[in-house]
């Protein structure tokens, strides 16, 4: 009977959950640690624990890459229904570092896509594990191996220095030109934005040129913050343009929920201090603690609202809409007197946004690009 779980990629955190329920109604403890690369889905695993009365001392949810954790932590179970779009390198590590990290008498149980079935067949002999049991369905395969003849590997190590330990997670090195700037960043598996700069980028690139940022910064010690930096080309970028007199000594921040954006981030601009954040509100108070002033003179947002899928449209409208008041309510708190606050959203979101400003703020400037809008406003400045 296992006794320690691991559900990595957990998502919601159903087969975890599912896991901590079968196990403690045998009446057996057990301790499952589910992890994921998105910060929304580790909130939504704690929470679905407490609605099926799973305790935090059953149950724990980090932020983590795939197979990170204790430096000494070995288990009974290792669960997974993971991503097809991990990237094959990063998956064949998973299938070798997974069956590694397995105590004696171990299991690994994934569920991979159909198309993955031979790629995993091949890899889970090729690392020496054997499997155990195999289970096809019309579109999921279900592969059940032990770790008997793995040579043990150590959980991956999440922080400073991520891609250089893991190497297998850099997808290509990309180099593009951003408003006349060259932009040369090394792109990573598991994160949005691939291997060039989208729309939202491109728009918000162009408004800073348009309003003439430099001219608003008169402390060359402030803060700046970019919400969602996806691979790092905005911020790579942005330092690139304030990287002269009045770029010296200003400090970076990124916030976001996919922790493996902000480590492609952070690797792009080593300098850069990353805070795991599902939106600006509920990390305000971890962002005011990163800033050097407790507030910024610049804040840059690429905002991903939630669907809704099972929501009539008024009610998915009446909840994006929820949303983006949302993001203006955080602001207060984080952007300075005088400070620079820039959306970068679809061009419907970006209307509505425009929409919900409250008093305090003024419109400096919009710049669409391949469907999606930037806008910037100033926060006034009080006399």
């Amino acid at each position: 009977m296992p006794r320690r779980v691991l559900d990595a990629g957990c998502g919601v955190g159903v087969l975890g959950i599912c896991a901590a329920s079968a196990i403690t109604a045998m009446g057996h403890e057990v301790y499952v640690r589910c992890q994921d690369r998105d910060e929304l889905a580790r909130l939504v695993t704690l929470r679905n624990a407490a609605k099926n009365s799973i305790t935090p001392a059953a149950l724990e949810a980090f932020t983590e890459p795939l197979l990170a954790g204790p430096v000494d932590g070995l288990w009974d179970l290792v669960l997974s229904n993971i991503p097809a779009k991990a990237g094959e390198p990063v998956l064949e590590d998973f299938i070798r570092r997974a069956a590694s990290l397995l105590n004696p008498g171990g299991r690994v149980m994934v569920v991979v896509v159909r198309t993955l079935a031979d790629f995993f067949r091949t890899r889970i002999a090729g690392a020496g594990a054997e499997i155990i049991l195999e289970k096809k369905g019309p579109a999921h395969h279900v592969f059940v191996y032990s770790g008997e003849g793995v040579m043990k590997e150590p959980p991956v190590n999440a922080g400073s220095g991520f891609l250089a330990r893991y190497p297998f997670y850099i997808r290509t090195s990309a180099n593009s030109e951003i408003e006349d700037i060259p932009v040369n960043i090394e792109t990573i598996h598991g994160a949005a934005g691939f291997d060039a700069p989208g729309g939202a980028v491109l728009a918000a690139a162009k408004i800073v040129r348009r309003i003439g940022l430099q001219k608003f910064f008169v402390d060359s010690n402030a803060s700046l913050l970019v919400h969602e930096p996806d691979q790092g080309f905005f911020p790579r970028w942005l330092l690139e343009l304030l990287c002269g007199e009045h770029g010296k000594g200003l400090k970076l921040v990124l916030s976001g929920r996919n922790i493996l954006a902000l480590e492609a981030a952070r690797h792009n601009i080593p300098q850069a201090l990353i805070v795991p954040a599902v939106d600006l509100q509920l990390a305000g108070k971890a962002l005011q603690n990163a800033a050097k002033t407790r507030q910024y003179a610049f804040i840059a947002a690429f905002p991903e609202l939630l669907p809704q899928s099972s929501l009539s449209r008024k009610a998915k409208t009446d909840q994006k809409a929820d949303q983006l008041a949302a993001l203006w309510d955080s602001l207060p708190p984080l952007l300075a007197e005088g400070g620079i606050f820039i959306a970068a959203l679809s061009s419907s979101e970006a209307e509505r946004f425009d929409r919900k400003k409250p008093s305090g703020y003024t419109r400096l400037g919009s710049v669409k690009r391949k469907g999606f809008r930037a806008l910037a406003y100033r926060s006034n400045v009080l006399v």
